[in-house]
């Protein structure tokens, strides 16, 4: 395995060429060891290499820390896949720029090809939470793979989702996968590196700079068959997903949201310009005609046995709306002591009706239609 990737991981590392220029330089020499073998005038003179990437490469090919780079390798026990390997995820193999290599965490599975990427605004409202969730929950019990990027906010969600229920997530890094960004995501990302996979393109140890991130956006887009918007402003790196995907030729999805709400804009934006408008997970399935023919009968949603509820349970339900209130409000309104309604909130979250958020805030979790 060393010397396998060890040419790979080196060409990879070299600051300045870019998985675009990668594929190009593969394309001519055929194979990592030949391009970092090749003079400057060999490489130079590629269509679309020019003198300055050609310096780049003469330049850090013998000061490279390869055996560094391995050791880290190996004692994360992560696992390393090429462009040219079989199980490189082929959604991801037909985007312009594939990366030329993938650090892995957990496993890549060839079912993971029925993927949709699920992203939004690191500043979601509790409705945006709740939306992300809920698709990515429904999506998981499809038996379809939800693809994020592990940020704050929605891709949290989303990841959250799938996990809940048993299914499969791939958590997209723009970082080296060493590192747990944000740090406070450390139970999801080692929980995703069991039950799923966490991927990066970039070497180990990377910080995570702004620059990688558009990078990583890409390959959430590019390991999905489409992007689901849940939430983003005008300016949110969502809509460089959403961009990413149309250039792919994914398909693009957008959630509604409150007309009022800044995080909004974005989404609301998307469906102006043609975006399919996503309420539930069938709003997915119907337009893309891959997912319908690969999805079995059986992996339709059931809907749920009616949960029954006491009457103060009831009485406390009523209450809640798809926006966080918090629980001295519900103890006004109902009548309630709060050592009463804590319970009752307990109950009503253990039946899946409701879920709490930050500062004893408690909202509607949607039930499936």
């Amino acid at each position: 395995m060393v010397e396998k990737i060890r040419h790979w991981l080196a060409l990879n590392m070299i600051p300045g060429v870019g998985a675009s220029r990668c594929q190009k330089l593969l394309k001519h020499f055929g194979s990592p060891q030949a391009i970092l073998e090749a003079n400057l005038s060999e490489l130079q003179h590629v269509s679309g290499i020019g003198e300055y990437t050609a310096r780049q490469i003469i330049s850090f090919r013998n000061r490279l820390d390869i055996e560094r780079e391995i050791s880290k390798i190996e004692k994360q026990k992560v696992s390393i896949l090429t462009f040219l390997d079989d199980d490189y995820p082929p959604n991801l193999r037909l985007i312009f720029d594939p990366p030329v290599v993938l650090y892995v965490k957990g496993k890549i599975l060839p079912e993971d090809r029925i993927a949709i990427a699920v992203v939004g605004t690191r500043r979601p409202t509790g409705y945006g939470k709740m939306v992300a969730e809920m698709l990515g929950k429904e999506l998981a019990e499809r038996n379809i793979t939800v693809v994020s990027g592990l940020a704050r906010g929605i891709d949290t969600c989303a990841h959250r989702g799938a996990l809940s229920c048993g299914g499969r997530t791939i958590a997209v890094l723009g970082c080296g996968i060493d590192i747990c960004y944000p740090p406070e995501n450390r139970a999801i990302f080692d929980e995703i590196g069991e039950r799923g996979a966490i991927v990066s393109e970039f070497s180990m140890g990377t910080r995570p700079e702004k620059i990688n991130f558009p990078l990583r956006n890409r390959i959430i887009s590019g390991l999905s068959l489409g992007a689901v918007i849940v939430e983003a402003g005008s300016r949110s790196g969502a809509l460089i997903t959403a961009g990413c995907a149309l250039e792919q030729g994914r398909e693009v999805f957008a959630v509604p949201g409150n007309i009022f709400s800044l995080e909004s804009k974005g989404t609301h934006s998307l469906i102006k310009e043609g975006a399919k408008l996503v309420e539930k997970c069938e709003d997915i399935i119907e337009e893309i005609q891959s997912l319908r023919d690969a999805l079995p009968p059986s992996s339709v949603i059931k809907s749920p046995e009616e949960v029954k509820l006491s009457e103060e349970e009831e009485k406390v339900y009523s209450l809640l709306s798809f926006e966080p209130v918090h629980i001295d409000f519900i103890s006004k309104e109902s009548g309630l002591p709060i050592s009463r309604v804590s319970p009752v909130l307990m109950n009503l979250e253990m039946k899946g009706k409701i879920r709490q958020v930050m500062g004893k805030m408690f909202l509607r979790f949607p039930e499936k239609q």
